[in-house]
């Protein structure tokens, strides 16, 4: 096991050598149109093999973001064939992600009868990968259907017993699946590792755990006019080391305002740069950027580094997807530089 953690490591960290730096990002900000994004992407860094089927004269956005999130997973799963085949489902936890997202969505789109909405935006080859087949779940028309279609997977038991009369709470159940996920996360991680192995998963599980929950709070109290008590059930606080009282602090601010100066003054500032944040989702994505930087430099844990190349490289992927989108709408090169997060 030992062997495979330090090849693990090892892989991993050349491949983190090779990310996107200042000098690519400043390049790509400054292209016109997104083929000439797709060409310097192809000639001058690491993604020519993703793109090769993309055509720059005539790029679709979302051929174009397919890609790059079927090239994420590409690079994880070259990761995962170094590691142990007793703990594989560690290392697959994010296919349950994937699947909560696809059951949401499909409820969605029973909720507005608009079948045709829900959409499959993920390689076949991870399809095959999914605890039900994924295809079948494009012909499921109703919730009683959708009920039996999940009866043998682990999301049987959150859908049938939820109420599915109108109004239909979407948040409220992807509350519970998300729980779910994370349940067995921590579940995994107590079943593989040990010691500081298991403590350091464990850390950055929570973080992404009292991230989630900031950002929720957040969002409430920015965008929508619910209640104290509202809030707080939508939260995940079974993991979480964040003091309640905290979290009462944070759920009892004026406005979104107040709530980014309660943070200021959190423990999350040691990961924070000196600087505004133009949204809350920049905020979380750059402590956790900063917490697996440390970790990708520092540990020689095959598991962590993994969990850790993982957030790194959806970040770099999420850049990506910020510069298209500030090409597509002709925003100047600096503003879509502020959008995203390296070092």
């Amino acid at each position: 096991m030992a062997l495979s953690s330090n090849a693990l490591c090892a892989k991993a960290k050349a491949m983190y050598g090779n990310r996107l730096k200042e000098e690519s990002y400043s390049e790509l900000c400054r292209k016109q149109t997104l083929g000439d994004m797709v060409t310097y992407l192809k000639t001058q860094t690491n993604y020519s093999d993703a793109l090769k089927n993309i055509n720059v004269r005539n790029v679709h956005r979302h051929q174009l973001e397919a890609a790059l999130n079927e090239e994420y997973f590409s690079r994880c799963t070259r990761l995962m064939k170094y590691a142990p085949r007793k703990n594989l489902d560690f290392y697959r936890q994010e296919i349950i992600a994937i699947e909560i997202g696809l059951i949401v969505d499909k409820v969605i789109s029973i909720k507005e009868k608009d079948t045709a909405s829900f959409s499959l935006e993920i390689p076949d080859y991870l399809a095959s990968k999914l605890s039900f087949n994924v295809y079948g779940l494009v012909n499921v028309d109703s919730y009683k259907g959708l009920i039996t279609y999940l009866k043998n997977t682990r999301y049987y038991r959150i859908l049938a017993n939820f109420d599915f009369r109108d109004p239909i709470d979407i948040n409220g159940l992807e509350r519970k699946l998300k729980s779910l996920y994370y349940h067995v996360y921590v579940e995994l991680i107590n079943k593989y590792f040990s010691g500081s192995e298991r403590k350091d998963l464990l850390d950055l599980i929570f973080v992404t755990i009292e991230l989630a929950n900031i950002t929720k709070i957040y969002r409430y109290k920015k965008y929508f006019n619910e209640s104290n008590e509202v809030i707080k059930n939508s939260l995940f606080l079974e993991f979480s080391r964040i003091p309640i009282r905290m979290y009462d602090k944070l759920i009892e601010a004026a406005d979104a305002d107040e709530l980014m100066k309660l943070l200021a003054n959190s423990r999350f500032k040691v990961y924070l740069g000196d600087h505004d944040y133009p949204y809350i989702e920049y905020y979380v994505e750059e402590v956790k950027y900063n917490v697996a930087k440390r970790n990708m430099r520092f540990s020689s844990s095959g598991p962590l580094v993994y969990l850790t190349y993982s957030i790194l490289q959806r970040i770099e992927i999420d850049n990506l997807k910020h510069i298209i989108e500030g090409i597509r709408y002709g925003r100047d090169a600096s503003s879509i530089e502020d959008t995203l997060i390296y070092a």
